[in-house]
């Protein structure tokens, strides 16, 4: 079924049945334990432009160790990044912000990154475009 999946993520219970020879309920079950234990969970891709996002830029922020996962914590609540990571080296995290323009990214990063005193340092990075992305767990 995995492998199934592998191949066509959009894959019915139908043809899941039909690749595992199980039966419909069967794989229907299956997938809800897979899913259940986190074995197997559904990761959509979109382009952010749909939800009115046109402007892109890569947060790479110098925070001290002492307050990195405080820090972390606040930006992942945070509606404007996609996505927060811990990372190591002078830019110990790092960010994916998405902004309906350059305006508003502005307004983010003085207003509500310029807030958090724990950030020493801030570098920002423009995505102007995007060649691959695949996302993992």
């Amino acid at each position: 079924m995995l492998a199934a999946l592998q191949r066509d993520g959009r894959a019915s219970l139908a043809e899941l049945a039909t690749a595992t020879g199980w039966s419909a309920a069967t794989v229907a079950r299956r997938l809800t334990d897979l899913q259940a234990g986190g074995t197997v969970f559904f990761d959509l891709e979109f382009d952010p432009a749909l939800l009115g996002a046109t402007t892109q830029a890569l947060l790479w922020m110098g925070v001290a160790p002492a307050h990195l996962d405080h820090v972390a914590k606040t930006l992942a609540t945070h509606p404007e990044l996609a996505l927060v990571a811990a990372t190591t080296g002078p830019a110990n995290l790092v960010a994916l912000a998405l902004c309906p323009d350059a305006a508003a990214l502005h307004h983010y990063l003085t207003h509500r990154l310029g807030a958090l005193d724990a950030i020493r340092t801030l570098e920002t990075a423009p995505v102007l475009r995007t060649i691959k992305a695949a996302a993992s767990r």
